[in-house]
């Protein structure tokens, strides 16, 4: 039986990066033959990002698009496009053509490969990936990584970018309806909640946004802090019960 990949953009204001950032995907895909849908989440935007992907989804039935007018954040958004999945192997990646989409073939290479991983992380920080910009945005990065590695260090220890907002993995891996996330990053939360056993890294070089302004504030990384508080509480009191009974 085939796996279908379930890809998430969570959109907002990227009406002008939307149509060629879909483009890449299915071209991607299409050239390894591997069964998707993608799900854009779209928070409402002002600039009718929701209305061009649907146009998009009128000329392909592989796309989906969901509109959203309450409970607007990047990280919610991906659970509830993951939510209305119907693949076997969920992802996300950014609406920006930061996340160059050609590295989906690898990534879901390998874990559609025989004992292929259960998580892989398009990474900005393993040989050969890169990050450019300005020196106080990787320095923030950095400083986000070496905190959550701080606060979870038996889980983070050997991953690199677990800050990623690139990955695929298992839906199995992860109790999708059990996740909260709070602000930008849901990678985090995959990884300490999840249930997987081995996670690869594929390295890829960040681009400079095409459209649009960056989302990310003072005021995300605050929500990041508050989350990495919430998740120490749930890794310790509650990690074994989110997962359903089999």
């Amino acid at each position: 039986m085939p796996v279908k990949l379930s890809l998430v953009i969570p959109t907002y204001n990227e009406s002008s990066n939307i149509g060629e950032l879909c483009r890449r995907i299915t071209s991607s895909l299409e050239e390894i033959r591997l069964d998707f849908e993608i799900i854009i989440v779209d928070d409402d935007s002002r600039d009718l990002t929701w209305q061009v992907a649907e146009g998009l989804a009128a000329r392909d039935p592989r796309i989906r698009v969901i509109r959203r007018f309450r409970g607007k954040g990047l990280a919610q958004a991906v659970v509830d496009g993951w939510k209305n999945s119907r693949g076997e192997i969920l992802g996300v990646i950014d609406g920006d053509l930061q996340h160059p989409p050609e590295t989906l073939k690898e990534m879901s290479g390998r874990i559609l490969s025989p004992s292929g991983p259960d998580i892989v992380i398009a990474s900005r920080y393993a040989e050969g990936g890169s990050f450019p910009g300005r020196r106080w945005q990787r320095v923030k990065s950095r400083l986000a990584i070496i905190l959550a590695r701080a606060v979870f260090s038996g889980i983070l220890g050997k991953i690199k970018d677990p800050m990623s907002g690139f990955f695929i993995l298992k839906k199995e891996a992860i109790p999708v309806f059990s996740l909260k996330p709070l602000g930008y990053k849901i990678l985090l939360e995959v990884l300490v909640l999840g249930r997987y056993a081995k996670v690869d890294e594929v390295s890829y070089q960040l681009n400079f946004r095409h459209e649009g302004r960056s989302k990310t504030g003072w005021k995300q990384y605050f929500f990041y802090l508050l989350h990495l508080l919430r998740l120490k509480k749930r890794q310790i009191f509650g990690k074994k019960g989110i997962f359903p009974k089999k």
